[in-house]
């Protein structure tokens, strides 16, 4: 098979895998806007299937021949080589991990995200303490599963800003701490600013309005997206082209 027909073939196996995860994505935007309580156990192990569905059809050993036979052609343009690298370092990744371990990190994930509302509801710390206890365990195993050099914390930063590392955060920061510690005594000896307006209450529906305001002269698109209320600001995709964004207004957060 030529490098054009393999490209294609890559690139559909790659969009069929992105579609289950979409629509993972799909399900967890649900389940933090608009989701009854009660469906909160179903919704979790519906991520989790979707979720150990894409891991199972990606790291298979078919991907990695597919990668490793488009690295090794002359002819693929440098966006599509670049493609292929990006993938094939996400496809040796995913195969550190078995299936079972991605469908109970889902899983514990999400049913801390659960415990972590109730706690704020209850002010009561006790009640997320376990459920974060079992996601550091967890976070343990990933990063000893990924492998590391010095800190187990690499290979997790690793996921956010490649190549990062403690001992280069903890030199940039050593580096940043004199003047910091000075920034600070400066500050201390200026008049107290007037800081009132952090402690009124404002209206929800002033707030909303206001988001909704800035985003429209943004330009953002509302064919394309929508805000929603959650419980915890975040944005999620469905697509490479349809992005959802929601802003956290809690009824707890506003006095009337």
């Amino acid at each position: 098979m030529n490098s054009t027909a393999l490209y294609k073939e890559y690139v559909t196996k790659m969009q069929q895998i992105a579609d289950v995860k979409y629509a993972s994505a799909v399900l967890q935007w649900d389940q933090e806007t608009y989701l009854p309580s009660k469906g909160n156990a179903v919704r979790g192990r519906q991520i989790a299937t979707l979720n150990e569905i894409a891991h199972q059809k990606f790291a298979t050993e078919k991907t990695g021949a597919l990668l490793n036979e488009l690295l090794a052609a002359n002819n693929l343009s440098d966006a599509q080589n670049k493609n292929v690298q990006l993938s094939l370092y996400d496809y040796n990744r995913a195969n550190k991990f078995t299936s079972d371990f991605v469908r109970t990190m889902t899983e514990t994930v999400n049913k801390s995200f659960h415990a972590w509302i109730e706690a704020r509801k209850e002010s009561s710390f006790a009640i997320f303490q376990q459920p974060l206890n079992d996601i550091i365990t967890l976070k343990r195993q990933e990063a000893d599963m990924l492998g590391f050099e010095n800190h187990p914390y690499d290979a997790l930063m690793n996921d956010y800003d490649k190549g990062l590392t403690v001992n280069t955060v903890d030199t940039l920061f050593a580096s940043l701490k004199p003047q910091l510690l000075q920034l600070l005594q400066e500050i201390k000896k200026m008049p107290m600013p007037d800081d009132s307006f952090l402690h009124q209450p404002f209206e929800k529906d002033k707030q909303w309005a206001l988001g909704m305001e800035i985003l429209r002269r943004m330009k953002f698109d509302f064919s394309a997206g929508r805000q929603d209320i959650s419980e915890h600001p975040f944005t999620i995709n469905f697509s490479s082209k349809d992005v959802r964004v929601t802003t956290r207004i809690d009824e707890n957060d506003f006095t009337n």
